[in-house]
């Protein structure tokens, strides 16, 4: 059946639908997702396009068109929604943020092993689109250590991410309890933003879990995010593991914020030691982390915008309280050009002075 346009804007506000105000004249309309539950604050996973009238959540992957996005969220056939929006009445429900379907119980991930096998798995299954592997390039990485660490590209396409899924699934994994594996419609699939996948590691060098680098975040804040499924069918949660990278008999450990920042400046460093946190307020793990690795001093490399940013300054104060308590560790800071942000920026700089 040919439909007569029906405006994805129009739809989304007829379902009562938050819109993020500052997309309103893109192209790509940004809303708050009422089939996943991973909203809040700041929280735009739905795209609304507005040339094809097609919506797509970049975190569940659920998608379709003006009509079926009206018909799901009001329980109605298609046909019966098209009536509906066709009526062009001009008044909207006032938007509230939809409330997430939570079960008793959250599903909590599977042992380390059996993630590393998935994830490893799951990246033989995947390559590294050009765009990615050119920004990877441009921070400093060689082509060794590119392939060495194992960064992919998320699928782009919903057919890709099933395929996965069935493939890795026909090698014998379950997927259930994988973080970024979920159920959609019955069929095993990957969630998530399309981006660069960052794999993060334990010091023996197995995957705790995977970090995403958005291909489209309008803000720095909101540029990196865990694989997760969590409130999804199926799905499961992820935690902000600690990475660690380069030299693990190092006695010294620097510290940072970041997988990827901490992979570069390693590797810009002469494979020194970082022990990279998921965020300046993540910091479960961490002194267990530096413990394993007996180390005997610990440098701060934090960014550099926390000389401008108070929230950014208390999180790195809370943190280094917290490892200055254990008193075995000397403990110093590292601080550099604040025209650098992170570690990894100012160490490229000083290499390409060289």
């Amino acid at each position: 059946m040919v439909y007569e346009k029906i405006p994805i804007v129009d739809s989304a506000r007829r379902c009562g639908l938050v819109l993020d105000s500052r997309t309103l004249r893109r192209r790509e309309v940004e809303a708050s997702c009422p089939f996943c539950g991973d909203h809040g604050k700041g929280k735009y996973h739905l795209s609304l396009n507005t040339a094809t009238d097609q919506f797509r959540c970049n975190l569940c992957g659920v998608h379709g068109n003006s009509v079926t996005l009206f018909a799901q969220l009001n329980g109605v056939n298609n046909k019966q929604a098209f009536r509906e929006l066709s009526k062009g009445a001009n008044v909207y429900p006032f938007p509230k943020q939809p409330t997430p379907q939570k079960t008793e119980q959250e599903r909590q991930p599977i042992s380390l092993e059996e993630r590393h096998a998935a994830y490893t798995a799951m990246l033989e299954h995947l390559t590294l689109l050009d765009k990615h592997h050119e920004n990877l390039l441009e921070r400093g990485l060689s082509e060794e250590r590119i392939i060495r660490n194992q960064y992919r590209s998320m699928p782009e396409t919903e057919q890709g991410r099933r395929l996965l899924a069935s493939l890795l699934r026909s090698c014998g994994f379950d997927l259930l309890g994988v973080p970024g594996f979920r159920t959609y419609y019955g069929d095993w699939t990957l969630a998530g933003p399309n981006g660069l996948i960052i794999p993060v590691r334990n010091k023996e060098g197995l995957i705790q879990g995977v970090k995403i680098r958005l291909d489209d975040a309008d803000a720095p804040e909101r540029k990196y995010r865990w694989l997760s499924s969590r409130d999804m069918t199926n799905g499961t949660r992820s935690y902000s593991w600690v990475h660690v990278t380069g030299d693990i008999t190092s006695k010294r450990a620097y510290l940072t914020e970041g997988p990827l920042k901490g992979d570069v400046a390693s590797f810009l460093a002469h494979d020194a030691l970082f022990v990279c946190t998921g965020g300046v307020n993540s910091l479960n793990g961490l002194t267990d982390t530096l413990r394993s690795l007996n180390v005997t001093e610990v440098v701060e490399a934090m960014d550099m915008d926390q000389n401008t940013k108070p929230e950014v300054r208390k999180a790195i104060l809370a943190m280094r309280k917290k490892v200055q308590a254990v008193k075995r560790w000397k403990y110093a800071k590292y601080t550099w050009d604040p025209a650098y942000k992170g570690v990894d920026d100012y160490l490229l700089s000083r290499v390409a002075a060289m």
